[in-house]
């Protein structure tokens, strides 16, 4: 299975170089850092994930007696330093340049701001604008420090990266224009009608992405979608962990350097954990009556993004501490405000990118300020609800440890194993095993 090769090819991608390279003498230089994260707080230093040209994506590390007097360097903060970059520690640095099967593909920013100016010609200005364009096109270029901590805080940063979410509301969006909302669905034994209908919308779906920048999230949702569509064309449900495992494999053996990036990881992690609770979630849902009613699906529509929520939130948190060193506490509130006012304002900026300047495209603009408005003063409001954060920093064993207690315990309570006791409970015996080391070198740290 896919699922079992991904283990075996990440663990080449991360010792083999690292082999490789273990006696490359490293050259001191002047670099201009961009800083990219919080400050993970160690024992000696601050630690921060940066990005300088010619290097990719690197861990900086700040002297805690450097920085005695003076104020620490903030996400979007630019340092200019002569330092070595070792490349045991180098994200991207030669390893990239050596083991890259094919360039990173790169997109067309003057393209991304030229559409972007539709956005303002359309009347759209200031945060709301910013919030926009990085919701349609991710364009990030006017975000500023304020705004991107606000969303940070509250557990929205997702939504300001163009992902799952927004594929997925693409893709919908596709699916019932083509179909006009299911009327003109083709037929199941009709395989050409599925066939074309499938190439349109993978040849859309990574237009956007190409247009998005090709990022590691945004290539691993279109990537899914295009998995999912040749499955529809092969009449095979492909929706899975295999996918996944497919999507990751497909992207590191074009991109092996995407290994390191948080985006990569968070991306996979969310999927996988949605995918593995989602099909529970649904399951149950389809035993009630009342999810055919209105209030029924209202009802359905507020759990299932609790689940999800839930279950994404788990599956990045080991994560995002160990990269960020802070929780949302009240990202299920976040979620619940930002998912539908998403929703609404990508099909919404989508369209006022089309319409630019034009009466119709100032008057749907209209609308889509709106939106994007809302959608930032409601996570404002949340940012600022006491205790909407908590700083906790774990390190890389502490997570390794933090994610084999979940599987353990995932399958634990897998629905398979709830009918056999014996197996259930021997597989509690590693996840509590686990736990108390994770606890014992948490609280050791």
């Amino acid at each position: 299975m896919l699922v079992l090769l991904l283990p075996l090819v990440a663990a080449i991608l991360l010792f083999y170089p690292r082999w490789q390279q273990r006696h490359c003498p490293a050259e001191e230089q002047e670099y201009a850092f961009v800083i990219r994260s919080a400050p993970h707080e160690t024992a000696k230093c601050h630690r921060f994930e940066a990005e300088a040209p010619g290097t990719g994506t690197v861990w900086l590390y700040l002297w805690r007696d450097s920085t005695r007097h003076e104020a620490l360097p903030q996400y979007g903060d630019t340092i200019v330093a002569r330092t070595t970059i070792r490349t045991n520690r180098s994200i991207r640095s030669a390893f990239a340049a050596r083991y890259l099967l094919f360039p990173a593909a790169t997109h067309d920013i003057p393209l991304q701001a030229r559409l972007y100016q539709r956005l303002e010609a359309a009347g759209l200005r200031g945060d709301e604008l910013a919030t926009t364009g990085a919701l349609t096109l991710g364009y990030k270029e006017d975000l500023d420090n304020e705004l991107k901590h606000r969303f940070q805080a509250s557990g929205a940063a997702h939504v300001l990266a163009v992902s799952g979410l927004h594929t997925g509301i693409l893709y919908a969006l596709l699916l019932g224009l083509l179909t006009l909302g299911g009327r003109l669905k083709p037929r199941y034994e009709n395989r050409l009608g599925r066939c074309l209908l499938s190439l349109i919308i993978i040849a859309v779906m990574w237009a956007y992405a190409w247009l998005t920048g090709l990022t590691p999230s945004v290539v691993r949702a279109v990537l899914m979608v295009t998995l999912v569509e040749i499955g529809r064309m092969l009449y095979r449900q492909s929706l899975s962990l295999n996918t996944i495992a497919a999507a990751a494999v497909l992207i590191l053996l074009v991109r092996p350097s995407d290994l390191y990036s948080i985006s990569f990881q968070l991306s996979f992690a969310a999927t996988a954990a949605i995918v593995l609770v989602a099909k529970e979630f649904e399951r149950t849902i389809h035993r009630q009556n009342w999810k055919d009613t209105f209030l029924g699906k209202v009802l359905n529509w507020v759990l299932g993004t609790i689940i999800i929520s839930l279950a994404a939130q788990l599956g990045t948190l080991p994560i995002t501490m160990h990269a960020f060193g802070q929780v949302s506490n009240y990202f299920l509130l976040t979620n619940l405000f930002v998912m539908p006012l998403a929703a609404l304002l990508v099909p919404f900026g989508l369209v006022t990118i089309a319409l630019g300047g034009s009466w119709l495209g100032i008057l749907v603009g209209k609308g889509t300020y709106a939106l994007a408005w809302l959608m930032n003063h409601a996570v404002g409001w949340i940012e600022h609800l006491p205790g909407s954060t908590t700083r906790v920093y774990i390190d890389g064993w502490q997570m390794l440890i933090l994610y084999a207690a979940m599987c353990t315990g995932w399958l634990a309570l897998h629905p398979a194993n709830k009918k056999r006791p014996g197996r259930a409970l021997w597989w509690l015996v590693p996840t509590a095993v686990l736990a108390a080391l994770f606890c014992f070198r948490f609280a050791k740290a």
